[in-house]
């Protein structure tokens, strides 16, 4: 049984065909990563484009503690299945996951490794395709000070853990407790308001209509100073996922504990304190299209153009 995106989520066992879909930090190697959930949202969605925006695993962890799961095994199985069904996976690099950046360029049948690339969507608007520590200032100046951060996160999410075991015994729900002292600190407004921004300029000077992205584990969709805004969110605390139809309109889904995929708030900003937020669009970028057809991208074709071989009359050569 197949559901359109506008209906996308009101029953877990309808398929649903779309034409892209992203996903971010599932964080593979941490006992936080809700595979689970991401297997079973991978078995009810068909799609041509599936954006793995770094992070898929977190090698950080796994060289201070090894931990890897059967279930892991088998999210890799599937996701090398769905390419060899003529699904397309393009791996962005992330940070947690850097040991791959020696592999950038390559391709391995359906499967494409890059830093970033552009996605051209149906309707023939641009998104780049990022993962988002190149606009984290401890990525840049202090990385051990970083991995102290991701070992405290980690600690945190341990404390959730029991947390929301009590929470479901009094016959409560699941709440994030690293969500909720995000939103309360500051500090950490200020850097989401900031890595947001930046990210919109690093769109801009592309001139791409929007930028999609992770790191930062906020799903979030909207608009600032005319470029589009778009986070597809984790899979370790908030299971999130950005799916666009053939229309290209791109809508962000949340995948919860009971299994029911249920859609998001769509566009507009997840605290209502974010005042720099604009309806006015972004200039359209040219289109660029990519020339590789074979083995391993070139390094100095340029950024790698996903999706616009079949994108609509807006994608055309000027």
């Amino acid at each position: 049984m197949k559901t359109t995106l506008k209906n996308a989520g009101s029953h877990s066992d309808e398929m649903i065909v779309c034409r892209s879909v992203w996903i971010s930090d599932v964080h593979l190697g941490t006992k936080h990563s809700r595979v689970g959930e991401l297997l079973e949202f991978l078995r009810v969605v068909d799609c041509k484009y599936l954006y793995l925006v770094g992070d898929l695993i977190d090698g950080w962890e796994l060289k201070f503690r090894w931990y890897w799961h059967d279930d892991y095994n088998v999210l890799i199985q599937k996701l090398l299945r769905k390419s060899r069904k003529l699904t397309k996976v393009i791996y962005i690099s992330g940070n947690h996951d850097e040991f791959i950046e020696q592999f950038m360029g390559m391709r391995f049948g359906n499967v494409t490794l890059a830093r970033q690339v552009m996605h051209t969507a149906a309707d023939g608007k641009k998104y780049l395709v990022i993962h988002g520590h190149q606009a984290d200032g401890l990525t840049h100046f202090n990385h051990l000070l970083e991995k102290l951060g991701s070992h405290l996160y980690m600690w945190i999410l341990d404390l959730n853990l029991y947390f929301n075991r009590l929470r479901r015994v009094c016959g409560f729900g699941y709440w994030s407790l690293a969500a909720y002292l995000k939103s309360k600190a500051k500090a950490a407004v200020k850097y989401v308001t900031e890595y947001e921004d930046t990210l919109a300029a690093m769109a801009r000077s592309q001139k791409a209509d929007g930028v999609i992205c992770g790191h930062i584990h906020r799903a979030e969709i909207k608009m600032i100073e005319g470029v589009r805004y778009l986070n597809c969110g984790d899979w370790v605390e908030n299971p999130t996922a950005l799916i666009e139809d053939f229309e290209g309109n791109i809508k962000l889904l949340r995948f919860h504990e009971n299994n029911v995929l249920r859609s998001g708030r769509g566009s507009g900003s997840h605290d209502s304190g974010h005042s720099h937020q604009r309806n006015a669009r972004g200039g359209r970028a040219s289109n660029r299209r990519n020339n590789n057809r074979s083995g391993s991208a070139a390094a100095n074709a340029g950024i790698l153009c996903i999706g616009d071989e079949d994108a609509g009359p807006a994608a055309a050569d000027a």
